[in-house]
């Protein structure tokens, strides 16, 4: 039962959100139910590595770009990195939330844990705009000195390291040292 509740509750919305949020941003039109079951797998590949959580979440980034390279070929961007991270980085807020609304009483478990899972969705109200911002995240990421633009591509590109690089921090550095305190408090 155990599996049956963490595949429905956990692996498919999930694999249904990061799915759908590289539909909305790359505007993909092809090819969309290999992409769930190619994530799905990768999903569950992660999952058996989830004590290592740096490695969970690392991998699980390889694992869904190298899915858009092998589906979608020229369409597949290294900034595509930057895209996945931004998908692994509202999964993480939403359960730190969850982890801190359930700390003090357990109670509230499966309340705090359906909520997550709505929550998970949330983004999409503004799934109009992913397209349009990801080809302006483009745009500004590739490199033209023949044309004036308002941020420089190494600047962007600086700006985007430092972003992942600061978000797996956070991940697993101040995440980890709250739970610890909530756990001992």
């Amino acid at each position: 039962m155990y599996y049956v509740l963490s595949i429905l509750l956990g692996l498919i919305p999930e694999v249904l959100y990061f799915t759908l949020f590289l539909i909305y941003t790359k505007n993909l039109k092809d090819k969309r139910i290999k992409l769930f079951f190619l994530i799905a797998i990768a999903y569950f590949l992660c999952i058996l590595v989830q004590q290592l959580v740096v490695l969970y979440y690392l991998a699980l980034m390889v694992l869904i770009y190298l899915i858009l390279k092998l589906l979608y070929k020229s369409k597949t961007q290294i900034i595509d990195v930057f895209i996945i991270s931004i998908m692994c980085l509202w999964i993480t807020i939403l359960s730190f939330i969850s982890i801190l609304c359930v700390a003090p009483n357990h109670s509230n478990y499966w309340f705090v844990y359906v909520m997550d899972r709505v929550l998970l969705f949330l983004p999409f109200i503004f799934k109009g705009k992913f397209n349009s911002i990801y080809k302006k995240y483009c745009q500004l990421w590739n490199r033209n000195d023949k044309e004036k633009r308002p941020i420089k591509s190494i600047t962007l590109r600086n700006i985007s390291l430092i972003i992942l690089n600061g978000f797996i921090l956070f991940m697993n550095v101040a995440i980890i040292n709250m739970i610890n305190c909530i756990e001992m408090g």
